[in-house]
């Protein structure tokens, strides 16, 4: 079933959508979906107040969110499996603690993308804001499985106490890329903003564009070609394309594993 909401009109208070997960609409009625009640600050709302609702024949479980705004929260959180596919932008929470499936936005989203992400994948097509792939506030385990990809730009503290999974960023990067990261990969094709790695211990991160500063707490370890990351002598490792000065941290910590990839071309002042 491809069940299609097209919001009827601008709301000032945002609404949380995490009832509306392929796995859990597909089986049920258009008047039963009609019925269900989001949360919407201290009150609820139901689906027929908010959107039109049209629902077609599909092989794949998909939702479809037209005319979205940044009111619309949870869009996606705890999917375990079809799609969702968002025309426009999207709130807080995109895909946080997904399991399967996919979900696409195609505009810009909130902060906290795949907040604890366990698998599966989110496109943002536009920009997204602060914590992408990160852990919860006072929580120390963020995402652990699954690929991000965001087109366009990132904030701050990208990855933060990231366990697994890949963060692709196109574009560039605020403040504090990877810190805290214990495993998995950050690729920024981009600029990142500075301190990126900061108390990382194990995983990777690369960056393709400049890189403002560097902690002073990395061991320069040499200049890389078109390097394989691995993360285990079980993994079968992640090339990428390019000339890297490559450096081990976060020393700041205990015996780090963390690698951190620099673009020699984009960056001549680390010479």
């Amino acid at each position: 079933m491809e069940l299609i909401l097209t919001l009827k009109k601008n709301i000032m208070v945002p609404v949380e959508m995490d009832k509306i997960l392929p796995e859990k609409v597909q089986d049920l009625s258009k008047d039963e979906i009609k019925n269900i009640e989001l949360p919407q600050g201290r009150t609820t709302i139901t689906v027929e107040e908010l959107f039109n609702i049209e629902v077609k024949e599909s092989e794949t479980p998909r939702v479809v969110i037209k005319n979205s705004t940044p009111k619309l929260k949870r869009i996606g959180e705890k999917m375990t499996s079809g799609e969702i596919v968002v025309e426009g932008d999207a709130g807080m929470y995109v895909g946080a603690e997904m399991k399967g499936g996919k979900i696409v936005v195609n505009g810009n989203a909130d902060s906290w993308v795949g907040q604890n992400m366990k698998g599966g994948e989110i496109i943002i097509k536009g920009d997204a804001k602060d914590y992408v792939g990160s852990a919860y506030r006072g929580d120390w385990r963020g995402m652990s499985g699954g690929t991000i990809t965001v087109e366009g730009n990132a904030g701050s503290e990208l990855g933060e106490f990231m366990k697994g999974g890949l963060i692709h960023i196109k574009g560039n990067v605020d403040i504090h890329a990877g810190i805290h990261q214990s495993g998995g990969i950050i690729i920024i094709d981009g600029d990142a903003d500075g301190r990126a790695g900061g108390e990382m211990v194990k995983g990777a991160i690369v960056i393709n564009g400049k890189v403002k500063d560097l902690m002073p707490s990395f061991k320069f370890e040499g200049i890389v070609e078109n390097p394989v990351i691995k993360l285990s002598k079980k993994d079968a490792g992640t090339p990428i394309t390019g000339k890297y000065y490559k450096f081990i941290g976060d020393y700041a910590k205990n015996k780090p594993k963390g690698q951190l990839y620099i673009s020699v071309e984009n960056n001549p002042n680390l010479r």
